[in-house]
Order: C-alpha cells, then sequence, then structure tokens
C-alpha cells in the first residue's frame, strides 16, 4: 500500500496531467471528475500546488492554470537538451585538435551531471560516463561551474558539501577552495591535476547564456603523463576560445568585459 505522501505526490502528478493543449484552464470539478477523486481532495491539491507557483488561479473564474515555476522547469529542460545540440559540434572538433576526452556538465541540485561526451581515440583515455552525477569539488568542472554561479547558490552548495580527501592532491579545506575558485573566475579557466582519479588530469571553461548565467562546462580530460605544462596552456586557451563560441551561439550577445586569460602554468602541480 502506498503511503499517504505517495499517494498525495502521485495525485499531484496526475492532476498537472490533466492541463493539455486543449485544456490548458481547469476548475475543481472538472479535474475531479477526470481523475474520479472528491472534489475536496482535489481542492486541497490544487491549494498547495499554487502555493508553490506550479499552478496559478484566476481570480475571476476561480480556474487553474499551469504556473511560471513550470515554465522555469520547461525553460532549463530545454535549454539543456539545446545546449547538448549547440556544443556538440565544437566538443567534436576539440576531440579532434586534442585527441583527448571532451565532456559537457551542467549544475543540477547539489551535483553537476555530465549530458554529453566524446572519448578520446587512444587507447589510454579517460572514460565519463553519461548522466553519471558527481560532486562540485575535486575537478575542474566542478570548480568552474561554482566559480561562476550565483553567489547564494554557490554557498548552499558549499555549505553542504563534504570535502572528501580522494586523493593527495585534493583540496578538502574550504578557505583554500575559495581561493581557487576565485582563481577561476579571475583566469577563466580551472585545472585540476589528479585531485579526483590519481593520474588524471582536466582542463574546463563555463558556457553562458544571454543572461550571463552559466549554464555548463566543456572538460578536457586524460592521462597525466600527456597533459604535460605546455598542453595545459595551449588546451587553457583553446578550450576559452571554444566555450566562447558556445556561449555566443547559446545566445550571449553581451559578454562582460573579459580578463586577460592568464595561460601561465607553474613547474609545480596545479590544483586550480
Amino acid at each position: 500500500m502506498p503511503t499517504s505522501e505517495t499517494q498525495s505526490l502521485h495525485r499531484a502528478v496526475a492532476i498537472l496531467d490533466c492541463f493539455q493543449e486543449n485544456q490548458p484552464e481547469l476548475g475543481v470539478r472538472e479535474i475531479a471528475r477526470q481523475l474520479v477523486l472528491h472534489p475536496s481532495t482535489v481542492g486541497r491539491i490544487l491549494t498547495t500546488l499554487t502555493s508553490l507557483e506550479i499552478l496559478t488561479q484566476d481570480p475571476d473564474t476561480r480556474r487553474y492554470r499551469l504556473g511560471s515555476k513550470v515554465l522555469k522547469w520547461s525553460t532549463l529542460y530545454m535549454s539543456n537538451m539545446d545546449l547538448r545540440v549547440v556544443a556538440r559540434p565544437y566538443m567534436q572538433e576539440l576531440n579532434r585538435s586534442t585527441e583527448e576526452t571532451i565532456s559537457l556538465d551542467i549544475p543540477d541540485g547539489q551535483t553537476r551531471l555530465c549530458v554529453e561526451r566524446i572519448e578520446s581515440p587512444h587507447k589510454l583515455r579517460w572514460v565519463k560516463q553519461l548522466g553519471e552525477r558527481m560532486p562540485f569539488f575535486a575537478s575542474a568542472s566542478g570548480r568552474t561551474l561554482l566559480a561562476f554561479m550565483d553567489p547564494n547558490q554557490q554557498d548552499v552548495i558549499l555549505a553542504t558539501t563534504p570535502f572528501e580527501q580522494l586523493t593527495v592532491h585534493t583540496t578538502t579545506d574550504l578557505r583554500i577552495f575559495r581561493q581557487e575558485l576565485d582563481l577561476t573566475r579571475k583566469r577563466g579557466y580551472a585545472i585540476s591535476v589528479s585531485e579526483r582519479v590519481e593520474g588524471v588530469s582536466c582542463v574546463a571553461a563555463p558556457i553562458f547564456d544571454t543572461s550571463e548565467k552559466i549554464i555548463g562546462a566543456v572538460t578536457i580530460s586524460g592521462p597525466s603523463t600527456r597533459f604535460s605544462q605546455q598542453k595545459i596552456t595551449e588546451y587553457a586557451e583553446l578550450l576559452t576560445r571554444t566555450t566562447d563560441k558556445i556561449s555566443q551561439a547559446m545566445g550571449r550577445q553581451h559578454p562582460s568585459e573579459k580578463k586577460e586569460l592568464a595561460f601561465l602554468v607553474t613547474d609545480a602541480p596545479i590544483q586550480t
């Protein structure tokens, strides 16, 4: 038997499914008849959905229609789907130029999500799984997404992130991690050397939409044996030029004045 919470959730989804192109507005009794539920039950759920801005109610007709929260979800969904389509040709070009694994991550709640990847042709390569959810820390991609994120959202994520020592190179000190985020914002990209997996190096850069909001990060990943200091410098410059093009293709009409990129890599291992 389903719990009352599960039953309420199923009923709420069923109510939302009642709204169709040919019936964008519905009243309590119409929904109750369609779902064979008591009007009072439907009314309670509608009130909750309205308070969450998932539905909105016309004050004159008292009928309901989908609210602003649904539009927000729809926009986010379509943006991510469009991003994959737009970014893939650029990712393919990066893959041909570098012969390394190229991946696209998007922020998704408290984690980042891999939504596209093109593998390196080399037998020795870094393999990233589509649909894989990963933490924001211990990665160039995660640091890039966090660095350009809304500060309030960033603070929430950092406050709830357990900084685990995955390798000897993993940054676990929050103060130092914030400094790494500042550096990422300043130069426009992030570098990771053996932070999450020993022997794997990555370079990541951000993608922005028309409102200057970060919507994704593209990463070049591979064995550290192929990521010399010179290669990392070359990849950082190539990648930022590419992600700028993707951002423009996503509608970024007026990018903010770009700071001079510091394509300088020291001889010491870089964890940012």
